[in-house]
């Protein structure tokens, strides 16, 4: 005979609103049993965050910086290339270095996992950050690019100015009716000084820059940036994105497996004993349990699935121009698991005979669900017979239940 959860389930979730065969939770015990629950719960996510905290990552191996310099860049020109650099030594003064991080580095205790390439880049990083007379040519040289933006700005004010002025001229518009004080003479000549003053700011980035080029670190970092080293990285970062999660999904599962069979075998203990309150507890702790065990197991599948494959369907819709296949695709799939999510709904939580049940239970009518009196043998509303004979004692019994309420036999 086939065997089904789903009784086991149904019988799970009863145990966890009841503290007997005739006795629900009161609402004292409802509270104190959520808090429970919650701080299980809690502790779980936690214990699974610490148990993988100490994990090699992705991000262990090759971190961000190294990601970003030597694969990002990699089809960046030369002042490309130096301007990535400098915008990762800047920023790693205002932010920390794993925020940007896909998988969060395990507070660098595997510096022996260091990619060779990355520490060697790393290193130069480290130099250039505590070297101080070069952080002050890089402060020098970003109070050039702000003067520079800003003279930028008042040229193309100037420059609108300029044209309105123009504008009102060629209309023969009087003087004392111009929206503008100032003539086009003064503007020309403002212009002229504005337009010096670029020159002279773009005359100090040049040489700034060739001070900044003319550093041995940013040297060396520029001759790690080769193709080779940018084709083996992403070698790298392809084969940890795949393996990583099947390993800390199986690290978490190592954790929260044992768990889940000990509360399990708990459970059956406790009901073959007939221990209602080590059986409410127990079965809120496998559902509280079970939470963390399906999202891991989730959180792990969409993982695995190999990102590059969806990224290279994607293109493939986009260059062939049939992108909205993707979409009918999509509305099919939620239609899909609209259909099906219906039918558990109706056929195996809110099925005929369960809402039979309740209407019993709560005095209604077994058909119309239309609250009845206790003497009602007619449903007065639908006109519903709501008794038969029981074959067994032959006694009234409710019509739509398979137990007798007399006998207690089918």
């Amino acid at each position: 005979m086939k065997y089904s959860f789903l009784p086991k389930i149904q019988s799970i979730f009863w145990r966890l609103r009841s503290i007997s065969s005739n006795e629900p939770l009161s609402w004292l015990s409802i509270v104190i049993i959520i808090f429970l629950d919650i701080f299980v719960l809690f502790a779980l996510f936690q214990g699974l965050s610490d148990q993988t905290s100490s994990f090699t990552t992705p991000s262990d191996v090759i971190p961000y910086d190294c990601r970003a310099i030597a694969i990002d860049t990699e089809n960046y020109d030369k002042d490309q290339k130096i301007t990535g650099i400098l915008s990762r030594v800047k920023s790693y003064q205002y932010e920390a270095p794993y925020n940007s991080y896909e998988y969060p580095p395990s507070a660098w205790k595997h510096k022996e996992d260091l990619d060779p390439t990355c520490a060697q880049i790393e290193t130069y990083f480290e130099k250039i950050r505590t070297d101080s007379g070069f952080i002050q040519i890089l402060d020098a040289h970003e109070q050039i690019m702000n003067r520079i933006s800003t003279i930028e700005g008042n040229i193309s004010r100037l420059g609108g100015t300029y044209d309105t002025i123009l504008l009102e001229k060629i209309a023969n518009q009087p003087r004392e009716d111009s929206i503008k004080e100032t003539t086009a003479q003064s503007i020309k000549a403002d212009m002229r000084e504005q337009t010096e003053n670029l020159n002279k700011a773009l005359d100090e980035k040049k040489a700034n820059m060739l001070k900044i080029e003319q550093n041995t670190n940013i040297q060396n970092i520029l001759l790690s940036l080769t193709p080779a080293v940018s084709k083996d990285l992403k070698k790298t970062i392809s084969k940890l994105e795949f393996y990583y999660p099947l390993k800390r999904l199986w690290v978490e599962l190592l954790f929260l497996i044992p768990l889940f069979l000990i509360v399990l075998f708990w459970n059956n203990r406790s009901i073959r004993h007939d221990n209602w309150a080590q059986s409410l507890v127990s079965s809120h702790l496998l559902v509280v349990i079970f939470i963390p065990i399906f999202s891991k197991i989730c959180e792990g599948i969409f993982e695995i699935i190999p990102k590059q494959l969806l990224q290279k369907l994607m293109k493939f819709l986009q260059d062939m121009q049939i992108f909205m296949l993707w979409y009918y695709f999509l509305i099919l799939l939620a239609i899909g698991i609209a259909l099906a999510s219906i039918y558990f709904v109706q056929k195996k939580i809110f099925n005929k005979k369960r809402l039979t049940e309740k209407h019993v239970e709560h005095s209604d009518c077994q058909y119309c669900g239309r609250h009845l009196r206790i003497d009602d043998i007619y449903c007065p509303f639908c006109g519903a017979n709501q008794l038969r004979k029981c074959h067994q004692c032959h006694e009234d019994t409710y019509r739509e239940l398979s137990i007798c309420r007399k006998c207690g036999k089918e």
